[in-house]
Formats: structure tokens, sequence, C-alpha cells
């Protein structure tokens, strides 16, 4: 077994150039597991994999390296799919749908591959060196729990692997946690568009459900009592006026508990907002990251520290200016006169509104970096 240990870019380019590992078995890690796999193309390792693993043919997961991968290789993913791909990919959610591709057929089962963009940035890299996915699954025998102690793993499944690809040790988990595998039931299927659990892992099936009939967009300021609660309510209007299948809630940086700002409040019962006055901020935190398909902050350094503090998931994070083509921030009108505060309301009004007409449209494309 080829071990490779936490590679730079440049040697992983170099060693691929060496030896493209076109026939070889892949010890890897997803970003939760360790998994066995081989390149897509690999029909003859991916059936030995199986027969090691003392299974017949099965479906298997299909590692890709970044949303884009799909337009790219001309692969249609459902509408409605995308949405949940652009809030959980990268992830621990792996996806299965209908896939009329030769290249899938030893993978697909009834037409349907189950794809993932896995957590591990190094992995990302490596099958995006590839050129080419990773068909993964988990290290064990059929029916008995997937390995992830690397010694054990190492000593009991050691003769599985021809090449290994080690991340960083401090990126490893303790105990494997699985991906929740979904399927993708269309129309013509089921009578209107679902989801089936296939396999409950560490993302909630329940979470996913609802993200996949009513994404969720999340406003965010430094306290929550001014801008992101007029972003919200205001954004609520225009969903509920257009009838669109979303979902709003907003958080702020800093410990909730506090009511609404009165001049947020007096703007927002102006326009019959009367929810306005029942409004408690709160403190966003990974969870609530994880649940929503866009966050939307005020300002830059909302977005920079939300980023750093969520990485898997930073290219979900942008501020209203950036999101709808513009510059700089909405400023914080805290204890000013009405008057600012009314011009952040119009400021806020005018962004909502271009962020609307982009989503019916379908123009919110994450995903710029990979």
């Amino acid at each position: 077994m080829i071990k490779v240990n936490n590679p730079s870019p440049k040697k992983l380019i170099s060693i691929l150039n060496k030896n493209p590992l076109k026939q070889a078995s892949i010890l890897h890690y997803t970003g939760t597991m360790w998994g066995v796999g081989a390149r897509l193309s690999a029909i003859d390792t991916i059936k030995r994999i199986n027969d090691l693993k003392q299974r017949s043919r099965v479906g298997m997961i299909v590692l890709v390296p970044n949303i884009m991968w799909f337009e790219e290789e001309k692969i249609p993913v459902p509408e409605k799919l995308y949405s949940l791909m652009q809030q959980y990919f990268p992830g621990n959610l792996s996806i299965a749908f209908p896939v009329d591709d030769p290249r899938f057929e030893h993978v697909a089962v009834n037409g349907k591959v189950a794809f993932r963009v896995p957590q591990d940035p190094l992995l990302r890299l490596f099958i995006e060196l590839l050129d080419e996915p990773i068909v993964s699954t988990s290290i064990n025998y059929s029916n008995l729990p997937a390995e992830n102690d690397v010694a054990r793993l190492e000593r009991i499944f050691g003769s599985w692997f021809d090449f290994a690809l080690y991340p960083p040790k401090k990126v490893i988990q303790d105990g494997a946690t699985a991906s929740t595998l979904v399927e993708y039931i269309s129309k013509k299927e089921g009578g209107i568009e679902d989801l089936k659990c296939l396999r409950e892992g560490s993302v909630p099936f329940y979470e996913v459900k609802k993200s996949f009939f009513r994404p969720l967009v999340m406003f965010v300021c430094t306290a929550n009592i001014c801008r992101s609660p007029i972003a919200e309510k205001l954004f609520a209007k225009m969903v509920k006026e257009q009838g669109l299948n979303l979902d709003t809630d907003s958080s702020g940086l800093l410990e909730g508990g506090h009511m609404i700002s009165l001049s947020s409040m007096q703007l927002l019962m102006e326009q019959g907002i009367t929810q306005a006055q029942e409004h408690v901020s709160k403190q966003i935190t990974p969870e609530m990251v994880a649940k929503s398909w866009l966050v939307i902050t005020m300002e830059e350094r909302q977005r920079d520290y939300l980023r750093q503090a969520n990485p898997q998931t930073r290219h979900k994070i942008l501020t209203l200016n950036e999101i709808t083509g513009f510059d700089g921030d909405i400023e914080d009108p805290y204890r000013s006169g009405i008057d600012t505060y009314r011009t952040t309301y119009e400021l806020i009004d005018e962004k909502l509104k271009i962020l609307i007409k982009m989503i019916k449209n379908d123009e919110i494309k994450l995903f710029k970096d990979k």
C-alpha cells in the first residue's frame, strides 16, 4: 500500500502524474469517516471492493469535488435538489436521483445514483486532480459496523488498499459518522416531488425534508434588533405576496433576548407587519447556519466572522449588498433618529426586491469558489 500523508497540492499532482491510480483501491477520509473506493471507471476494482465486503452488488456513493461538477459534466439536477445541494454540499448528505448516463450504470440502483461533495478539503482536491469522481463505501464487512480507527483498519483491512490518502491528524474525528442518504422522488413517480430517507446519518432527515420543501433564508446583523428584523419581516411579506415556498428567520452575533428597536418596529408596523412587536432577538449558532439555504448579513465583517466560524458552508454566507450585486455594508442605525432608520429601511427594501426577483428567476448561484 502506498501511503501519502497530508500532501501539498504540488506533491499530490506529482504523485498522480506518476501513478494515476487507474485501477487502485483507495483509502480516503471524507471528513466524518474513513472509506474505501476507486475511480468511477475502475469497474473491476469496485467489484473487488464489494467482494471484499462480502456483499452483492449494491449502489455506492459517488464523491464529486464541487457542485459545479454537475453542470460541467452535463448531469441534469432537478431544480429542487439544486438548492438542497447549495445548502448541504460540501457536507454529510448524500442525494440519489435519476441519472441517464452510461458511466454510472454499475453504481446505480433503479436508475438512480447517489452523490455527495465530501467535507474534507484534501479529498475534494484529490478528486478534482483525478478529474474523475471516486466511488466510495464504508470499511467493514457486510452488516458489521464501519471501522474508523486508523490503526485497526490498517491492521485488519490493510490488504484492501493499494493507495492511502491521509489528511492532517487534527481533522480526523473520533468515531464514524455516516452520511444521511436520501432519494429524490419525482412527480412522475409519486405525484409530487418528494424525498425518501434511505439512511439516517448525522444530518437529521426531518431538517433535510423541510429544506427541500421550504428553504430557509436567514438574515443576520450584530444584535438582531434593528437591521436583520427589518430584513426578515419585509422579506417574509414579499415571499408571501409572491407565493414563494421559502421560510425566513433572523439572528445576530450577540447574545439574544432583547426586543426589536422601537424605530424598526415603527417602520414595520407602518407597513402592516404587526408581527414586528413579537420579535425577540437571538444569537446565531452553527446549527442555524446548517439549517439555512442562505445566510445574509448586513455587513462584511459579520459575513467574514460567520465564514471563519463555519468554513464548510462559507459559500452560502453573503452580505445583502453582495448577493444583489452591490458593494459595501448596510450601516447600523442603532441609537440614530427615525430618519436614519427610514434610510436604512429603504436600502434594505430595495435590495430585497432585487433578491426576490433573483430567486424567482433562479439566479442564485453559489459556489463561485471551490
